[in-house]
């Protein structure tokens, strides 16, 4: 049972927002006032698990998410982390963690947020026939927050190559 890690990457990229000028009219007075707020420019990765190729031995896939980071509070993705589960007869859990540090200071006002992705490759022993990859997040220096967020699950059958 391995998991390479050699050359998988942790990547991290900035959800940058652009300043928008916004119109409203109050309904009372008939006045028009305008304000500026931030709108993304792009869209947000969906939090998962998504297979790349599967073969009797090995399994590709990516794991991907994102955090939000604005304001007076800094949220950066210090690493993923993964801890195998126990094995069940023919089925294995693999738990990663995505590890979110809070820093002290103030986010720019253009960045709400990063993205992030990394792709694994998994060694599948002989006697395993069912995966399943849990996605958790981890706000790691948080006392409130002591139990880790399940954020998103995926099994991978391999019944098919018996």
């Amino acid at each position: 049972m391995s998991c390479k890690t050699d050359a998988q990457k942790l990547q991290i990229s900035i959800i940058h927002a652009e300043p928008k000028e916004v119109k409203r009219k109050n309904q009372e007075t008939g006045e028009s006032r305008t304000f500026m707020t931030y709108k993304e420019v792009e869209k947000r990765l969906d939090p998962g698990i998504i297979m790349f190729s599967k073969n009797s031995k090995t399994l590709k896939f990516r794991i991907q998410g994102n955090i939000s980071s604005s304001g007076h509070s800094i949220h950066k993705v210090r690493k993923i982390r993964l801890e195998k589960g126990t094995q069940n007869g023919n089925t294995i859990t693999l738990r990663y963690y995505v590890e979110i540090k809070k820093q002290p200071g103030k986010e720019s006002a253009n960045v709400k947020g990063y993205h992030y992705s990394k792709d694994e490759t998994y060694t599948i022993p002989n006697d395993v026939k069912v995966i399943n990859i849990e996605l958790y997040e981890d706000q790691i220096n948080e006392v409130s927050d002591t139990l880790p967020r399940l954020i998103s699950k995926q099994t991978f059958n391999f019944f098919a190559k018996m």
